[in-house]
């Protein structure tokens, strides 16, 4: 008997985005990227999506997509991200799914997760019933089949949260073994303990509901040692080591070797970890006699022959795959958290929670009751919400109102009702487990709970609730930071959600500021910041040195459709010296004659007379560059910032070249020009190399230039730096590879390998992956490609089995099960 192996990576981030924006602000830890979403992005998930498997010379021999081969699942609000800022990376994901299910008897290796990684046993049976509900819809969404499991977030875990997958119709579930209590076989009354992770995970059980209906789930307990190898101890240096553990696992009659770790472990924890489970799963597992399977494929032909019953914690309360000490990391100072400096503590984490049932308790009646007016159900509507949430979810309104509202509703009660539903989703998202987990209620994902509960606050303001905000400081007052200066997670509250806050007045001003920024002759993308907006009225016209705007503004939130209008004037005085009025538009005629006051004086009044008359006839709210949004500080950074190096660069390329002959003169004989020469000499042939790449890529001349620049370089040992030019080279590489595809000419085709030639050249270190991918993906579909054009993708690093024409499959129809 062949053991099967599955092995199952959970795919999570905290969702790091602005609760008033929706967009992720910049994460200086996770430098030289934005954020920690690009950063494991670029380190994880996308590698899994087109890892690598390479010949004994290093060349790549395959690209493969790990998500076909690894049982996974993804959390819904980092899928979110993902479908919208990575489509090429999010669409592998859905593919592995599917060619899985077709590969695996109809089942896929994707499963659900709870939506917002909330910690399932700690709550309420409302907000479980809800959690499970929206991860289970967000993944038929996107997976077109009905889910067959659902991780539990932190693997945590009790009876009730077991009978809770069942009632939705759920086959089995992954736990660790440290989370089962007792065990017996099926028909035998006596049952055995398993204490400390005994249970043998080899095969699966059966935990049955409570209610005597006889409904069941089967429950895998994955490999702890396997597992821990994987997530601390070094196994993902080799793949062969990686599959031997494994295999050691199946000795004897064992059934399935089942690992489950965090997915960021192939990839972010562990460099090349992608690598290595490709080469465990594609080729090293059926050497050592193991079969790649998934769950649900495993079921089919083993169904659970034991019952279990989980081990229920400390106080009944639970357990939980990364907390000893029952669910205590999410309640309680309970000693988890061997990363945190000697002499801090946890204790923060107990009036937190404390603070946010405050919260979610006091909304909860106040919601039914004043949802109860409008929905026939408010729960179910809640139950239901999540429709509305993904792309094209305001089409979807329509029928969600057809459905739940308990009578045809005004425009005006809809807003109301949308804005209910939304200050019950920021309840339920200021539970993200993340909140809990780490050293200090001054940590960013702490703090990304509190906005949440800025957001759940204010939101029952607009409602006209009356929030408990008074007894929720006090409490979270409790809450010490192990930080001197950061106070309470009250101070850390109210400074994060000041900070963090962003009203319709400030979006309006955003968009006013946006249309005077100009770079390259472009106005920038003016992002909305979860509106949609249109301008009723615009006027724009510089004299001298001030351009003055003014506009009417019709903004409308999309989570809600709550619409606001503005008037506005906003001028521009010149480099970093903005100015926006604006109160709320009472309508075409007044805007006209405050417009007309005001552009009378532009031409005759000076610069204080203008400004007041536009305080006075747009005001009183007023605003400077202080009200950008992140997206428009990005792009008037790199504007002004831009101008400024340009000018530096100019000075520098000056300097160099009215001296040049007698640098390079001296070089030649053996002089070492001072520090401030070499460094104008570096600059300007760095700007200079990276130039003549942008000319390249935009079909100007060959690469003759810069390899000229490059043997200077070489010859007077100026160090370019390579950072800029790096990237423009991999970009170029890229665009040379999409040309040999689409324009197979032999120009081309030279030309490509002439840039390869040219990063020899230079010493690059340069990723190609991109290009790889490109030239790959041509071969397997069969594309001609040239000698030359083979030479060049010999040359990215691809090796010739790469490039062999594809062996055509026989494959018989699959259904999808739970289609």
């Amino acid at each position: 008997m062949t053991t099967a192996l599955v092995i199952h990576g959970h795919f999570y981030q905290p969702p790091r985005e602005n609760p008033w924006t929706e967009l992720v602000e910049r994460e200086p830890g996770a430098s030289p990227f934005h954020d920690w979403n690009e950063r494991i992005h670029a380190e994880c998930y996308r590698p899994n999506a087109f890892s690598r498997i390479s010949d004994s010379s290093g060349r790549v021999e395959r690209i493969v997509n790990n998500y076909a081969r690894l049982s996974f699942n993804f959390g819904p609000t980092l899928l979110n991200w993902l479908e919208r800022l990575h489509p090429e990376t999010y669409r592998r994901i859905l593919d592995a799914d599917r060619e899985s299910a077709l590969s695996r008897g109809g089942h896929g290796n994707a499963v659900a997760q709870g939506y917002d990684h909330s910690i399932l046993p700690l709550c309420d049976p409302r907000d479980r019933r809800t959690q499970i509900r929206w991860g289970l819809a967000d993944f038929r969404r996107r997976y077109r089949r009905e889910a067959e499991s659902l991780w539990l977030p932190e693997t945590a875990c009790d009876e009730a949260t077991l009978e809770a997958l069942i009632e939705e119709g759920l086959r089995y579930v992954i736990l660790s073994p440290f989370q089962a209590g007792a065990v017996r076989a099926a028909g035998s009354d006596e049952w055995v303990t398993v204490p400390d992770g005994s249970v043998d995970t080899t095969v699966p059980y059966k935990f049955t509901h409570r209610d005597g209906s006889g409904r069941s789930i089967a429950v895998f307990f994955y490999d702890g040692r396997v597992a821990r190898g994987v997530a601390f101890e070094g196994l993902l240096a080799s793949s062969q080591g990686l599959v031997a553990a494994c295999a050691r696992a199946a000795r004897g009659d064992a059934r399935i070797v089942s690992v489950a770790t965090d997915g960021e472990s192939y990839g972010h924890h562990f460099r090349w970890g992608d690598r290595c489970i490709a080469y465990a799963l594609e080729l090293e597992a059926e050497r050592q006699g193991l079969r790649v399977t998934n769950y649900g494929e495993f079921l089919d032909a083993y169904e659970p022959e034991q019952e279990v019953r989980l081990n229920s914690g400390a106080g009944g309360e639970g357990t939980a795959w990364s907390c000893t000490h029952g669910l205590g990391r999410w309640t309680r100072d309970c000693g988890c958290n061997a990363s945190a400096p000697v002499g801090w503590n946890q204790r923060w984490r107990a009036p937190l929670r404390a603070a946010i049932d405050l919260l979610r308790d006091d909304l909860a009646p106040k919601f039914e009751e004043a949802a109860g007016r409008l929905l026939g159900d408010p729960w179910l509507a809640r139950d239901e919400y999540v429709e509305l949430l993904g792309p094209g979810g305001g089409a979807r309104r329509e029928e969600f109102f057809r459905r739940h509202a308990a009578r045809p509703l005004s425009d005006d009660e809809r807003v109301r009702a949308l804005t209910l539903l939304e200050a019950q989703r920021a309840a339920m998202t200021m539970y993200t487990s993340c909140g809990w987990f780490f050293n200090d209620v001054s940590g960013i994902e702490t703090v990304q709970t509190l906005c949440y509960a800025g957001r759940v606050v204010e939101t029952m303001e607009t409602l006209g609730l009356a929030p408990p905000l008074d007894a929720f400081l006090e409490t979270l007052s409790g809450a010490r930071s192990n930080l001197r200066d950061a106070q309470t997670g009250a101070d850390i509250y109210l400074r994060a959600v000041g900070r963090s806050r962003v009203t319709p007045q400030r979006v309006a001003a955003h968009v006013a500021i946006c249309n005077l920024i100009e770079r390259e002759g472009q106005p920038p993308e003016c992002g909305s910041a979860g509106y949609v907006y249109r301008k009723l009225d615009f006027r724009k016209q510089r004299h001298g040195r001030v351009t003055l705007e003014t506009v009417r503004l019709a903004l409308e939130e999309e989570a809600t459709g709550r619409r606001h209008e503005f008037a506005l004037a906003a001028m521009h005085f010149g480099e970093v010296d903005y100015y926006c009025a604006l109160r709320p538009s009472e309508g075409g005629r007044e805007f006209e004659e405050a417009t007309s006051r005001l552009w009378e004086h532009l031409r005759a009044a000076s610069l204080p007379v203008l400004l007041r008359v536009a305080q006075s006839e747009f005001g009183p709210e007023e605003f400077g560059l202080e009200a950008l949004l992140p997206q428009g500080q990005g792009h008037l950074s790199r504007g002004v910032f831009g101008r400024l190096v340009a000018r530096f660069m100019e000075q520098y390329e000056q300097l160099y070249e009215e001296n040049r002959r007698v640098i390079e003169r001296l070089q030649e004989i053996g002089f070492h020009p001072p520090r401030e020469l070499r460094l104008a000499a570096e600059l300007t042939v760095g700007l200079r190399m990276e130039r003549e790449l942008r000319g390249r890529r935009a079909g100007e001349g060959d690469f003759s230039a810069a390899a000229e620049i490059a043997r200077d370089a070489a010859r007077f040992g100026y160090r370019i730096d390579r950072t800029s030019v790096t990237r423009v080279f991999e970009e170029t590489v890229t665009e040379a590879a999409r040309l040999v595809v689409v324009q197979p000419n032999a120009e081309n085709v030279r030309s490509a390998r002439a840039l390869i030639a040219l990063g020899r050249e230079l010493g690059l270190e340069a990723n190609l992956e991109r290009g790889q991918e490109i030239l790959y993906k041509a071969a397997a579909k069969g594309a001609p490609l040239s000698d030359e054009a083979r030479e060049f993708a010999l040359a990215l690093g691809l090796a010739p089995a790469a490039l062999a024409p594809p062996v055509p499959e026989e494959s018989g129809p699959t259904v999808l099960v739970n289609s």
